[in-house]
This record gives structure tokens, sequence and C-alpha cells, in this order.
């Protein structure tokens, strides 16, 4: 049966945006560096963000600069942590399923008792869990089947593959490493595109912007 949920909670995506949830835009400016900092920590351990954000001030960037940047690790971490919930989700729908269709072996015996607490000896042998219990966790499951087919579609992923690190803009069956180091080349990008000697010295510049990339993505726990 086709899952379904309240209309009031649907997501709608916008055309040509696959993941709903990246949809909600990152607040408007004044930007603060106190501001940015706290969006960054959201995704990134304080120690890493802070460092971050004091390299590029130093450089000169703005605040209203370094959006773009967290823009692309908020999509990054959200896209991930998407396709571990997957997985999880799946896991706990089989849990419920069995719960639900679970029978004891041997079966529970019950022995009555009167309001002195005398045996009638009368029993009741139990099977399964209580009925009560049972719809509770059948709801349960229908819920989640809902929240199932959402991960499903905004991932692209069928039932069955296993999660890999994702970029944001597509999914792809590629290793581990080679994932993370596409992250970390990403990620680089952006953040050599704020370097004030990208074009005078453009080497060194590169190589403190992938020191800074590499310390972003390791620092990203749905990624390890």
């Amino acid at each position: 049966m086709t899952p379904t949920h309240p209309r009031s909670a649907t997501i709608t995506a916008p055309a040509g945006m696959r993941d709903a949830w990246l949809q909600r835009a990152t607040p408007r400016g004044p930007w603060t560096w106190a501001e940015l900092k706290r969006q960054f920590r959201v995704f990134v351990p304080a120690v890493e963000s802070k460092t971050l954000c004091a390299t590029l001030r130093q450089w000169g960037a703005s605040p209203e600069d370094l959006e773009p940047l967290l823009r692309l690790v908020r999509a990054i971490v959200l896209s991930n942590a998407a396709h571990r919930a997957l997985d999880i989700v799946e896991r706990v729908i089989a849990e419920l399923e069995r719960l639900i269709q679970w029978e004891f072996t041997p079966p529970i015996v019950l022995h009555e008792h009167d309001a002195k607490h005398k045996p009638t000896h009368r029993t009741v042998r139990l099977t399964r869990l209580d009925e009560g219990m049972r719809a509770v966790f059948a709801k349960a499951r229908m819920e989640l089947l809902w929240v199932r087919e959402l991960l499903r579609r905004d991932t692209q992923r069928p039932r069955g593959r296993k999660a890999t690190l994702v970029q944001p803009d597509r999914v792809s069956a590629v290793p581990k490493a080679a994932r993370r180091r596409d992250l970390v080349r990403i990620v680089c990008a952006e953040i050599l595109a704020l370097h004030p000697e990208r074009t005078t010295r453009p080497r060194a510049a590169r190589a403190q912007a992938e020191r800074l990339a590499r310390d972003i993505i390791a620092a990203i726990p749905v990624l390890k």
C-alpha cells in the first residue's frame, strides 16, 4: 500500500532541484563574522570553522564572499546525511516488520488469578505481541515508508544500493576514497577563488586552499 502523509507535511521541490531539504535559503544579510562562524559550526566542528574563517578574513574576504562556500559545505553535508539516513530508515522498517509478525516459540502461558489472587486454573497462551502494541508499530512503519520514498526520490537511490559519499549535484558509483577527493576538489575551488595570491603565486595559493579543503571534509562527521 502506498504510504500517505498529511498534506501539510508534503515537501515540494522547485523544478530542476533534487534534494528538497536543500532548498531552504541561507539567511540573507547583513552578514557578520560571528553569524558566519555560527553557520559553519552547524556543519563542521568549532575549531575547524574558527580556523577557516580566521584564515579567509586575513585574506581580505568579507562575510558575504564566503556565502557560496557555506552553501556548498551545507549541500555536501545534507546530501550525504540523506544517503546515510536511507540505510537507517530501511533497517528500522525491517525491524518493525519483524516485531509486527513476531511469534513466540514456545508460546507464553499466562495463568489467570481471581480478585483475591487465587488461581482460577484457566490459562491464556500468547503467541504474538499485544494487538495495541502491534498497531503502534504498524503506524510507525507507515510513517517511515513515506520517509523512505522521499529519501529514495531525492537521493535517487534504489533499494539495496550501498551508501557512498556523494556530491550534492550528482550521484554515481565511485569508491569512497575517490569521492572524498572529488569533494575536496570542489571545496578547494571555492576557497581558491577567495585567495588574494591565486594569480601572483598560484602554486602556493592552491596548496593552501587544498589544505583548508581537506580539513573541512575531514571535519564533517557524516563523511567519516
